[in-house]
């Protein structure tokens, strides 16, 4: 598959994702406000946070499951096979498979602590990266839409942990920038 035809599956997927959002939206309205009068008032940047990991779910979703020829459920349990492969053939396909790999699952390990105060804590995070990833996996043996390959499940939780890594990194400078600066202001007050 190239380039160009993975950016059209994600475009396709996005719009199947932005539905999905405004369809939970107006439950949350109809439900919650009308039926159950609900009084919080919706947090403007939680909501947009949510929104687009619901969207990255769905392209998720439809790029591993949804949009794959059948494969008659293969399992592949050699460990770096698909390493080996690459290196061997020397293949671009063959790399750009294993970057896609670990990329999928960046923007997951970078979401993750964000969404949810406890997931700050690495091993959550990582558990819930190795979950999501074991998860799609059996789904694909299921169905029967891709193959099980535990490289998969090795590349998919690297890209978690990297993901992690970014927004821990960018939580850090943040918190150690924001109570500098609230130091200065209470000196000076």
């Amino acid at each position: 598959m190239r380039i160009y035809d993975l950016i059209q599956l994600a475009r396709q997927y996005m719009l199947l994702g932005v539905i999905v959002v405004i369809l939970l939206l107006t439950g949350y309205f109809l439900l919650y406000k009308k039926l159950m009068k609900g009084t919080d008032k919706l947090n403007k940047f939680k909501f947009g946070l949510w929104s687009i990991f619901v969207i990255y779910i769905v392209v998720v979703l439809g790029a591993t499951i949804g949009h794959r020829t059948s494969a008659y459920g293969n399992i592949n349990l050699h460990l770096f096979s698909s390493y080996k492969n690459a290196y061997n053939s020397f293949s671009i396909r063959e790399w750009r498979n294993i970057i896609l790999n670990i990329l999928m699952f960046v923007p997951l390990g970078f979401m993750i602590p964000l969404l949810f105060k406890k997931c700050k804590r690495w091993y959550i995070t990582y558990l819930i990266g190795f979950g999501a990833t074991l998860f799609i996996e059996i789904l694909q043996l299921i169905s029967k839409q891709g193959i099980f390959e535990l490289d998969d499940i090795i590349n998919n939780t690297l890209g978690c942990i990297i993901g992690y890594g970014i927004v821990i990194f960018f939580i850090s400078i943040y918190e150690k920038r924001y109570k500098v600066l609230t130091n200065i202001i209470y000196k000076y007050l």
